[in-house]
This record gives structure tokens, sequence and C-alpha cells, in this order.
């Protein structure tokens, strides 16, 4: 689960359009990654229910500031009554140096010994970089993960995860959900078009367990 450079270029690329845009072309170029942070709030509530507390995991200071899309995220969570129980700040490696780059195991196993009453994990910092001997150390239970491992947070070069292990940890239920980068197709809703929604599926997909196999 190696950082993909490829993913680091578009997100220095997008860098330099906003500097160059207007205000109104400017919010056009990150309106995806607001519209990314909305949908996930959605989706942390469905998974999270009636627990109304949050843990959240994201890179720490060393890969930029707070992204827009986690920003997006806390706003939509708190206007439906959910609220951040703590916060785990990680530093996920360097991608221009050898090694991994990712959530390093032993801090997703530190995020969720604080969470036995939360109603989520979310995970900034794409999913964890598992092997055998730390994915054997996981509690038996804990609540719903949720990951977004896209090339771009908006504003901050995302942490990208390969797609067949993100499908891996579905069907193995270490990871609920998975927020990557793709179009989603289109499914009738037969009322209002959400448009969070819509922009959100020309971007970006969600893996879920019935896209892994899992049943």
């Amino acid at each position: 689960m190696r950082f993909s450079l490829s993913a680091l270029a578009s997100a220095t690329i997008l860098s330099f359009m906003v500097a160059g845009c207007t205000p109104k072309e400017t919010q056009a170029l990150l309106a995806p990654s607001e519209a990314l942070g909305k949908v996930l709030a959605e989706e942390t509530a469905k998974a999270a229910g009636a627990k109304k507390q949050i843990i959240l995991i994201n890179p720490d200071a060393s890969w930029g500031p707070t992204s827009l899309a986690e920003k997006a995220f806390k706003a939509a969570l708190s206007k439906q009554g959910f609220s951040i129980a703590s916060v785990k700040s990680v530093n996920v490696g360097d991608p221009m140096k050898s090694g991994q780059v990712g959530l390093k195991a032993a801090d997703f196993l530190e995020a969720l010994q604080k969470s036995p009453d939360a109603g989520a994990v979310v995970s900034f910092a794409g999913a964890p970089l598992l092997d055998k001997a730390s994915a054997a150390g996981l509690p038996l239970q804990y609540p719903p993960v949720l990951v977004v491992a896209t090339a771009s947070l908006g504003d901050v070069p995302g942490i990208g995860n390969d797609r067949t292990l993100l499908a891996q940890m579905i069907e193995a239920r270490l990871v609920q959900e998975a927020i990557i980068d793709g179009t989603e197709a289109a499914s009738p809703t037969g009322g209002k078009p959400d448009a969070d929604r819509e922009l959100f599926g020309q971007h970006f997909q969600i893996l879920r367990a019935s896209d892994s196999g899992t049943r």
C-alpha cells in the first residue's frame, strides 16, 4: 500500500491551478472535495446510528493544513447533531522518501482504544496499513470505520490506497466503507436531486460490502 506519486503530482497541479484562478473558478475546482465532506458526513451518520460521537483520524500538520474536505465534513456532521469526540492526528510519512506512506497500524489501534462508545471512526489518512500480526491485535468489536482514500482532499493531497486491498479490508470487515476516486453510477432517487450527491458521484465512489462481495 504505497502512496502514489501520481496522486501527489495531481494534488500539486491542483494547488497551482487554484492559485491562478478567479474566486469563481477556485470554487468550481474545490467544490467536489466539499461535496465529498458532506456526503461522508451523511454516510457517517448512517453508520453511527444513535451514537452521536465520532472519532476522527487525520494527517498531522507535516502533511499540510486541515483539508477543505475535512472542514466540510465537520460542518455537515455538526448540523446533523453529531460531534467529534477525539481527533488522532498522525504522521503518515513523506511521499518523497522511501517507505510506506499512510495510516500506521499502531496509530489506528490507538484511535480504536478511544472509541468503545463512539458511533464511528473516520479516517482522512486513508486505510490502516495492517499486516496479519497487527490485524490479529484488533479488538473483537469496534465501531464502523469509514476511510477517505482519494488523491486529493481539495487543497491538500489525499492518501490513496489500492482498490483491491481496500475491497479485501471491507470483505474482512476491518473497514465498513471507503471513498475512492472514480465515477459513481447514478441511481434514480424519485425525489428532488441532491446537488452534493450528484457532484460527488461525478468524481468519487463509495466501496461498500456489497461492492466487494461481502454479504
